[in-house]
């Protein structure tokens, strides 16, 4: 009977032993180089910022951390880090836990290595016109106002066929600087038929600046035009300015 008993004992001690081998094993691997990971995010954000689309936290995770998603948060301030310092993009959260790259330089673009610099430039000058009036009328703009507007480039967007410098404008207004978050559309659906409402996307937000665009439009105007006299668009920039010194100071 005690030969049985110690028998026993050792499976027990045994079996114990291998659990506690195995929690260390689980514990090595949740512990993986945060270095290692956030270099793999890193590469994931830059390369998906050269399509200006918004990744998704699942996809990080499934195209980078595989088992790890757990550490998420940490290895994501880690490549926060790298990318801010080495590169000048700032990591920025939109909602629905996706991400963007927010170029550092106070650029909209950062295209000097592209092959397709000048469309590119274009395209950012085109952004920047309809940011512009989006900012300069309310915030918001009705789709009428959106074609009126763009005619005085020249631009018709009712048009089907491919202008000879955006190529096809609907398009890429009304889907890709939608898809890029440079552009935000809503449905105004008091109107017959419906119609589109444009206001600044969340990137547009976070990476151009109100100021700067109404100090633009100044001298534009010329004749020593000043931004205040702007009531409406100076008391917008003075709040979100203030907000946004609220909450760099509320996290110090």
């Amino acid at each position: 009977m005690p030969r049985m008993h110690n028998v026993e004992s050792s499976d027990e001690e045994e079996e114990e032993n291998q659990s506690q081998s195995q929690s260390q094993k689980n514990t090595q691997l949740s512990q993986h180089p945060k270095t290692k990971l956030a270099g793999l995010v890193c590469n994931y954000l830059l390369v998906a910022e050269t399509k200006k689309i918004p990744v998704r936290r699942a996809e990080i995770v499934k195209a980078t951390m595989k088992d790890h998603g757990r550490h998420f948060t940490s290895v994501m301030e880690e490549a926060s880090n790298i990318l801010e310092k080495v590169y000048a993009y700032k990591v920025v959260e939109l909602e629905k836990n996706s991400y963007i790259l927010i170029n550092n330089i106070g650029t909209v673009h950062s295209d000097s290595e592209h092959a397709s610099k000048k469309s590119d430039d274009s395209r950012t000058g085109l952004l920047t016109f309809i940011l512009t009036g989006i900012f300069m009328t309310g915030e918001m703009m009705q789709e009428g106002s959106m074609r009126e507007y763009l005619r005085k480039l020249g631009i018709d967007l009712t048009s089907r066929d491919a202008h000879p410098v955006y190529g096809n404008v609907s398009k890429l207004i009304n889907q890709d600087f939608v898809k890029q978050r440079y552009l935000a559309i809503t449905q105004d659906t008091t109107t017959d038929p419906p119609s589109r409402e444009y206001r600044w996307g969340e990137r547009a937000q976070h990476e151009l600046s109100k100021r700067d665009l109404l100090e633009l439009v100044c001298k534009i105007y010329g004749q020593n035009m000043r931004p205040e006299i702007w009531t409406s668009q100076w008391r917008t920039i003075q709040r979100e300015e203030e907000e946004l010194s609220d909450t760099v100071h509320g996290h110090s």
